[in-house]
């Protein structure tokens, strides 16, 4: 069997016979079964800032484009001539481009409404307002105040040089014009305020995590390390003691390894964000594979079960970063432990991984006995739970398949990471 056939092989076997069970509460996570990174706009609060609009919001412009096009020779009394309907059509395509390019589409939009303003013949109203629309729209994203009050005068002049008195030109500016600049500084003022609010609020979120690392860190790990050097110097004090020597090394190891792992999590703490160290910080590194591995055959060896496992070099892969690998053995060795806990006797478990080097994949799968009850004792489904989570961290996807006499667990990990999906 091919890896290709192979790996559609466990797809199919994830999806049939599925049965509720509490298992499947992991595969139905609030949320999509990939976690996003959701990236947000980002503001300067001290100059301004850009609004970047996403495909949606540029989709949403030409509709709304097309949308007052249709209904602009009755709103607006458009003649319906071919003239007056092609020249409000090209200053209404000016909107959906503005939202593109703004500088582009504000050109444009000013070139139709001064050659409306300047034609003899009645080509509607759309085409010399519209630029008033596009300074809401372009101050609302946070664009250079010069180049939207450029725009803004541009658009005056255009109407007090082709009216019929320059009171009727300041009338339309007045009227229009200046309601137009109001409401958009309105809305450009209320996201920067949002923007400020934001960024105090995730300052805040920062001092409290620093704060939380240098309390721990004066508190705990200096006690803890306090008391690992009393424990040494007792020892060092009467070190033919055998007995006593044996207690406090049963006490030093622990706790030295306590603090270790402690240092490492306030390290990870402390660490840039989107930092792939933080995968590799946010915990002590597991013992390796090969350890859990052995580990796990000789429980079941107790019972006459077995473990076989196939793949687990390409581990190795060098395309697999280290912070990846040592979150794929964590989410592994979960794996595998918890199909040591139920493996009947006399059967076998199986722990699969595949690659095309640009995914990895990997399946356990354990018979189990239908008839032995599931103690909260033993299983509380925390495990799955976290192994879920850094699996979603690492932009994959975890399936958890139950039935009668078989659990199978599937999950997968792009080896690349993943682009956040823009959001409006």
């Amino acid at each position: 069997m091919t890896g290709r056939r192979h790996r559609q092989h466990r797809r199919q076997l994830a999806s049939i016979n599925r049965q509720p069970s509490a298992s499947e509460s992991i595969s139905r996570h609030p949320g999509d079964k990939r976690v996003v990174n959701m990236s947000f706009p980002t503001f300067d609060t001290q100059t301004s800032f850009t609004w970047h609009p996403t495909r949606r919001t540029h989709l949403l412009h030409a509709g709304v484009a097309a949308f007052l096009l249709v209904i602009s020779p009755v709103s607006a009394n458009v003649p319906l001539t071919a003239p007056a309907l092609l020249v409000t059509a090209l200053s209404l395509a000016c909107l959906p481009l503005a939202s593109r390019l703004p500088a582009a589409g504000a050109a444009a939009s000013l070139a139709i409404a001064w050659f409306t303003a300047s034609s003899p013949y009645d080509l509607g109203t759309v085409a010399l307002l519209l630029p008033w629309g596009l300074c809401i729209m372009l101050l609302g994203r946070g664009l250079r105040h010069d180049m939207i009050y450029v725009l803004a005068f541009a658009t005056a002049l255009i109407h007090f040089s082709h009216a019929s008195a320059w009171s009727q030109g300041l009338l339309q500016t007045l009227i229009i014009g200046v309601p137009c600049v109001v409401i958009g500084e309105v809305v450009r003022h209320h996201r920067l305020q949002a923007s400020a609010a934001e960024q105090e609020r995730r300052h805040k979120l920062d001092q409290q995590r620093r704060l939380v690392v240098s309390e721990l860190h004066d508190t705990v790990v200096r006690d803890l390390s306090h008391a690992v050097m009393i424990a040494e110097q007792a020892r060092l004090a009467d070190p033919h003691n055998a007995r006593l020597n044996q207690e406090l090394a049963a006490i030093i190891t622990p706790v030295r390894t306590a603090v270790e792992q402690l240092r490492r999590s306030l390290k990870a703490m402390s660490a840039a964000e989107g930092d792939d160290s933080l995968l590799l910080l946010a915990a002590s590194p597991p013992p390796p594979l090969t350890d859990t591995i052995r580990t796990v055959r000789e429980t079941l060896a107790h019972r006459d079960a077995h473990l076989t496992t196939h793949g687990t070099d390409l581990l190795d892969n060098p395309g697999i970063g280290p912070g990846v690998r040592q979150q794929l053995v964590r989410i592994i060795a979960e794996l595998i432990n918890n199909a040591a806990k139920y493996t009947p006797p006399s059967s076998t478990a199986t722990l699969t991984i595949e690659t095309d080097n640009d995914t990895i994949e990997c399946m356990c799968t354990n018979p189990i006995d239908p008839d032995q009850p599931t103690s909260t004792a033993t299983s509380s489904q925390l495990g799955l739970i976290q192994a879920q989570q850094r699996i979603e961290s690492l932009g994959g996807s975890l399936h958890v398949t139950h039935t009668n006499d078989r659990w199978t667990t599937i999950f997968s990990i792009p080896l690349q990471p993943t682009s956040p999906m823009p959001i409006d």
